[in-house]
């Protein structure tokens, strides 16, 4: 097993982690490395293909997959070393993290460690809902990785549950396959987003926001036929092939609880200080992992702008 050591090891390769180690780089730290787990560095917006990302931290508009390159691109220009398909599986030491990946499996300590390792979108099965189980059920990450980097079909009327910012970006992954979105739906009296947002793409794809509507059960055996959703004015089926989960967001925790950081009961997030250090010394964490959820600039603002409040 190989042993190594670094200045400072960051646990995930989405903006908030790839901006956190080009400040380290700039700041004089010379051993500073990424894991991600996944075959590609860039989180969420290397398959999110709609535009509107880097207008608060890189001051100009583009779209994920560009924005993604371009963090990529800006951490191994400055020396930061980025290893994919390496996945963290528990804590062998305060600062010491065991990792495996093709290469094998490795221990490496570092002086400092950044916990960056995002949210997730509450499944079907995370949020019990009746019925049986057809093909045709995604989340939105799920949905974008299908659309957009395996190309497969979709379906041709989706049903979105949720009504926050990723919900509208569902909405716009499901036209890019060719999918009417035939409702919205929301338990809440409003959506959860800006304005201008959902009246632009409302106007745009012509699909209905239901607010105060629960989901009651999906419908279908092979396949998707429909949701039977309660609203104020009774019970209701809707008809559809395609159901998306989005929202309702749960941080990727399992790392930062085997090692035994302090966790918030409410957000299961771990609980950190004014300066983003958690229970464990030298042990911090950053972006999606503490909820509430922020977008992908804010995550990297709060990534580069860490280094300068600690270190």
């Amino acid at each position: 097993m190989k042993v190594s050591g670094v200045d400072l090891l960051i646990v995930g390769a989405g903006p908030a982690g790839l901006a956190a180690a080009i400040a380290a780089k700039q700041s004089g730290l010379s051993r500073v490395r990424v894991i991600e787990r996944e075959r590609e560095a860039g989180g969420v917006p290397r398959h999110s293909f709609h535009t509107g990302y880097g207008m608060r931290d890189l001051h100009r508009v583009m779209n994920g997959p560009r924005y993604a390159a371009r963090y990529i691109s800006h951490t191994l220009d400055s020396g930061a070393e980025i290893s994919t398909s390496t996945t963290a599986i528990d804590w062998v030491g305060e600062r010491t993290i065991a990792l495996t990946s093709p290469r094998g499996l490795e221990e490496v300590t570092a002086d400092r460690i950044i916990l960056a390792t995002g949210a997730r979108e509450r499944g079907r099965n995370a949020r019990v809902v009746a019925g049986t189980r057809p093909a045709g059920i995604y989340t939105t990450g799920s949905l974008q990785q299908s659309v957009y980097l395996r190309h497969q079909e979709i379906g041709s009327r989706a049903v979105i549950i949720g009504a926050e910012h990723v919900s509208f970006s569902a909405v716009m992954t499901l036209a890019h396959a060719n999918v009417e979105t035939v409702a919205m739906l929301t338990s809440e009296a409003h959506h959860q987003s800006y304005f201008p947002l959902h009246w632009g793409t409302a106007l745009r794809y012509r699909y209905s926001l239901r607010t105060k509507t629960e989901l009651l059960e999906i419908l279908g055996r092979d396949r998707v036929s429909g949701v039977r959703v309660l609203t104020p004015r009774g019970e209701e089926v809707i008809e559809c092939d395609t159901v998306v989960f989005s929202a309702d967001w749960i941080p990727d925790h399992e790392l930062a609880r085997r090692g035994g950081l302090q966790m918030s009961d409410v957000t299961k997030s771990p609980i950190v200080n004014h300066l983003h250090e958690t229970s464990r010394a030298g042990v911090y964490a950053i972006g999606n992992l503490l909820l509430p959820i922020k977008s992908a600039d804010q995550c990297a603002l709060e990534g580069s702008s860490l280094l300068s409040k600690n270190w």
